[in-house]
């Protein structure tokens, strides 16, 4: 099932069991919640090595007198058996007030194949029986910059914020597009009748920019030690995927820039992102947006690509690719 597939769902209906896993972790906890909501009861939660199987179908398998509704989520790193699939969905079949939820996440220690190893084997198991209907298992992609908009959009109508697109635009480049950070942000704005891009700025802009900056100015400005630099933002938790999305957002807003100021002889954030960046931002931006040619745009763009084949295929290339992009600024 795609994300598509499982929103018509979810309008009309709740699965009685669900894998959840893929490439945004968010998603997976997200929908996860909406499953949870929906479901408007408390719940029993197993992580990671807590997982104790017996304890799982104990949970299960409660028939309430009262209508009462037992759901369980597991949020996992390594995939369950066939057998403990089998035992959950037989004890599902028989409790229809019962309810399983899982999130099957990457570990930090294995490689993206590994990974897709594991989901591909569980999610092998996650089919309707005669027994037992709406079992489904469902694979998140990153979300598009339109989804993002929209799930912090209904997360705005949730909290009662005035925020329009202009400004959850601006909200996640400040963020740099870290959906899960500008998603946590929102709760923060409660207190605020009116909202600017100068209070996102106050209050998020330092969670999400210091991140890269210095290894842009290895790119960009040859200063620092590139290697040194990466190493520091391993050390803070950067993965190599979420670092190849973050340098492609932001060339993506230069290029952005660069095509406006070819056609229309000015640089202008506002008709060329959608927003007006605050002014120490942008003139970077345009700084260094003017800096490529065309030519230089479709060569990053280019090894972009090429890094983001080969990182799924669970190659380390991350250096290489760093310096080519260097090389090109």
């Amino acid at each position: 099932m795609t994300k598509v597939m499982l929103d018509k769902f979810l309008l009309h209906a709740i699965p009685r069991a669900i894998l959840l896993y893929g490439d945004s972790e968010f998603l997976v906890s997200y929908y996860a919640q909406v499953i949870i909501k929906k479901l408007n009861s408390s719940y029993q939660r197993m992580y990671f090595e807590e997982y104790d199987h017996q304890e799982a179908l104990n949970c299960l398998g409660v028939n309430s007198l009262f209508g009462g509704t037992n759901i369980l989520v597991l949020k996992l790193y390594t995939a369950l058996h066939k057998k403990q699939i089998q035992d959950i969905f037989y004890m599902l079949a028989h409790n229809p007030n019962s309810f399983f939820i899982v999130e099957l996440l990457k570990s930090p220690s294995i490689t993206d194949s590994e990974y897709a190893k594991r989901f591909k084997a569980m999610a092998a198991l996650f089919k309707p029986t005669s027994t037992l209907q709406d079992v489904f298992e469902v694979r998140f992609f990153q979300p598009s910059r339109d989804d993002m908009i929209k799930i912090l959009y209904n997360r705005t109508q949730e909290l009662g914020l005035n925020m329009n697109a202009s400004l959850l635009h601006f909200l996640l480049d400040v963020q740099h597009n870290d959906l899960a950070i500008a998603y946590n942000e929102l709760d923060k704005f409660i207190y605020f009748d009116t909202i600017t891009p100068q209070l996102i700025e106050e209050l998020s802009y330092n969670l999400g920019d210091v991140k890269l900056e210095s290894l842009l100015n290895c790119l960009f400005d040859k200063r620092g030690h590139l290697i040194a630099t990466l190493q520091i933002l391993h050390d803070e938790g950067m993965d190599n995927m979420e670092l190849l999305r973050e340098l492609g957002r932001y060339f993506y807003i230069l290029f952005k820039l660069y095509g406006h100021s070819k056609m229309h002889g000015n640089m202008d954030s506002k008709e060329a992102l959608g927003y007006k960046a605050p002014p120490q931002i942008f003139n970077v931006w345009s700084k260094r947006s003017l800096k490529l040619t065309t030519e230089k745009y479709l060569m990053l763009f280019k090894i972009m690509n090429t890094w983001r084949v080969q990182q799924l295929q669970g190659k380390d290339v991350v250096m290489q690719h760093l310096i080519a992009i260097q090389q090109i600024l």
